[in-house]
């Protein structure tokens, strides 16, 4: 677009035609970067085109500002699959969680750290020894204490558990934590460690967030949030009650964001595909968190087709990212393959984790599509259980390539996992020690124009080493009448929920 700003500019008043359904123009909308000035006008036009219209916005309260009390209404587009009678929906689970539980810190995209269940967080020793200090007083909602016992094992069985070496008290509202490598942006990690009450074995009931569950079933398909008051922040709420929907039909989602039932409607980037087939003219706005998230393709380069470098590049040269990228947008699968095949067919088995593609089979129908790419009439796909951690020892000798979407962390805080040779989840044991020495400096540096620097040269030795394919964009987008106020407080939905009691809703008045 930025190159052919003068002929977009002279062609932009046909780029919609009467022929082009309501669908095909949001299709063309996820594919502009609306934050973009160049695309940002093209994006403003063809919304015009289609009859969007905000009729609200959205936002993050600023500081001292008073606001009257309002109310939000959410809808969440899910696999009908994922959850169970016993076990609630992962998407509405992910609600609970952060509207629940506040986190020990909040960490923002710009740096600043902001406290919640802790104060502040001070390296020590470098980057690898850390203390962590709360907050004096802090109670339940049942007037009962927060303790450092439950705040040490919140840590213990969280995701970062396998890098912490020690952690103990250290005075009456410090802890002192030892980690096996550096982590500069350790702070960063303290946002999704949420301690629970350890004296409640029901759930939701004893709560340390801003808001409470009213009823809680592992069933429900609706969660309806009151305000707590008896949450330890104390602070004034801008949303007084909040609900939350699981959708499982994209036309019952599209119905209740267009007839006003919902105010947003939050989707994943493959969830597009069914609503194409129902069209809305309720803006699409992409959240700008999401710029190194990934649908990749982690190669095996130690044994089978792909230990041959050869093989590794020409599997690259071959794949057809045009039609990955339209069957994640729209679920269309192209009759023929675009890229370059090899001249003899690359019989790869690809692998597949089967809990993230609970979803409707989406990886299944990547590797099914990189199968065509490289000439192979059948995919000869394998699946896996568990996420990340747990396939790293099951596809390492059974696959030849593990398709996975990936998050490669804030200013590239997880690559380290992922590719350093002792990494928690380097699949298929790659190993470059000018890898393994730019990693090092990463995690040892909180300057984030360093971080970036160094990040996008680990990315540039990936490529050439042909250790990962990335195959498109992972994105995540909401469907809001109400215009959502981008910040370096709010780019991702975990921002939203995470300061849920700050947020504005302002809705203008029809007629």
């Amino acid at each position: 677009v930025r190159l052919c700003k003068k002929e977009v500019n002279l062609l932009k008043h046909q780029l919609v035609e009467p022929s082009l359904q309501p669908g095909q123009v949001q299709f063309l909308l996820s594919l502009l970067n609306q934050r973009e000035p160049d695309q940002q006008e093209i994006a403003q036009h063809l919304q015009r085109q289609i009859g969007v219209s905000y009729t609200g916005s959205l936002r993050i309260k600023r500081p001292d500002e008073q606001v009257s009390l309002n109310w939000l209404e959410i809808g969440e587009l899910s696999s009908i699959e994922m959850g169970s009678l016993d076990r609630p929906d992962p998407i509405l689970s992910y609600w609970l969680q952060y509207l629940c539980y506040d986190p020990l810190l909040m960490y923002y995209r710009n740096g600043k750290i902001e406290g919640r269940l802790a104060i502040g967080c001070e390296a020590v020793k470098g980057h690898s020894e850390w203390q962590l200090t709360l907050r004096k007083d802090l109670r339940w909602s049942d007037g009962k204490p927060i303790t450092r016992e439950e705040v040490i094992k919140a840590l213990s069985l969280s995701y970062i558990a396998p890098i912490i070496t020690e952690i103990k008290p250290d005075g009456k509202t410090q802890l002192r934590i030892r980690l096996s490598q550096a982590e500069a942006l350790f702070p960063l990690r303290l946002r999704y460690i949420s301690p629970r009450p350890s004296h409640s074995t029901q759930p939701y009931r004893v709560i340390s967030g801003p808001y409470r569950l009213k009823r809680f079933r592992p069933d429900i398909m609706t969660l309806h949030f009151e305000q707590n008051p008896d949450c330890y922040r104390g602070e004034n709420t801008c949303i007084d009650w909040l609900t939350v929907k699981r959708f499982t039909r994209p036309a019952n989602a599209v119905n209740a964001i267009e007839d006003g039932t919902i105010d947003l409607l939050a989707i994943h980037f493959h969830a597009m595909q069914s609503l194409y087939q129902f069209p809305t003219t309720v803006p699409c706005q992409q959240w700008p968190f999401f710029q190194d998230n990934y649908y990749a393709l982690f190669l095996n380069c130690h044994h089978g087709p792909l230990s041959d470098k050869r093989n590794r590049s020409l599997l690259k040269g071959a794949i057809d990212y045009r039609a990955i990228n339209l069957y994640l947008r729209m679920g269309q699968i192209a009759d023929e393959a675009e890229g370059v095949q090899p001249s003899q067919p690359l019989d790869i088995r690809v692998a597949c984790s089967r809990m993230v593609d609970s979803s409707g089979g989406v990886l299944q129908n990547l590797a099914h599509l990189i199968g065509k790419s490289v000439g192979s009439s059948v995919m000869n796909s394998i699946s896996v259980k568990g996420g990340a951690r747990e396939v790293k020892g099951e596809i390492r000798e059974g696959a030849d390539a593990f398709l996975i979407p990936i998050f490669f962390g804030l200013e590239y805080s997880q690559l380290s996992q992922y590719f350093r040779s002792d990494g928690i989840y380097n699949f298929f044991g790659y190993t470059n020690p000018q890898v393994d020495a730019l990693l090092s400096q990463l995690d040892q540096t909180a300057n984030i124009a360093i971080r970036k620097r160094i990040g996008r040269r680990v990315l540039d030795l990936l490529q050439e080493d042909f250790a990962v394919i990335l195959l498109a964009p992972y994105l995540q987008y909401t469907f809001s009448p109400l215009e959502i106020q981008f910040d370096d407080t709010l780019t991702y939905s975990a921002d939203l929920l995470q300061n849920m009691n700050q947020v504005i809703v302002e809705r203008r008045q029809s007629g």
